[in-house]
């Protein structure tokens, strides 16, 4: 069963995508901030994280940063309800296994983005 890393600072939202990964078979492991992702990525060694980009402490950039730094190849997506189209670039250019989704399609593409992560 692969590990996920979910990090989303909105209660209600993260136990919604929690309940949708659980049901599709997923280990589900929950952080509400930057710093208490990087702590439960070093503690948990998920196989995907999915992180918001606007979070408290440090953002979902840096943490794709901290990770990518020791482990390039993790897959990571990227959630966000809005984010300049330009940072968006810059970040799926310099972080190749970081996939982008826009939060107005979570709901209904999250799981296909977790597998093909997987793959």
């Amino acid at each position: 069963m692969a590990t996920i890393l979910l990090v989303e600072d909105h209660a209600a939202l993260r136990k919604a995508l929690r309940r949708q990964l659980e049901a599709d078979g997923y280990r589900v492991v929950e952080a509400a901030d930057g710093n208490e992702a990087i702590h439960c990525w070093r503690m948990h060694a998920p196989d995907v994280i999915i992180t918001d980009f606007q979070l408290p402490h440090l953002n979902g950039r840096e943490v794709i940063q901290v990770v990518s730094a020791q482990q390039p190849a993790l897959p990571i997506i990227l959630m966000s309800g809005g984010i300049d189209e330009q940072l968006r670039v810059c970040i799926l250019h310099q972080y190749p296994s970081v996939r982008y989704l826009a939060k107005d399609v979570v709901s209904t593409q999250l799981c296909s983005f977790v597998r093909d992560a997987l793959m």
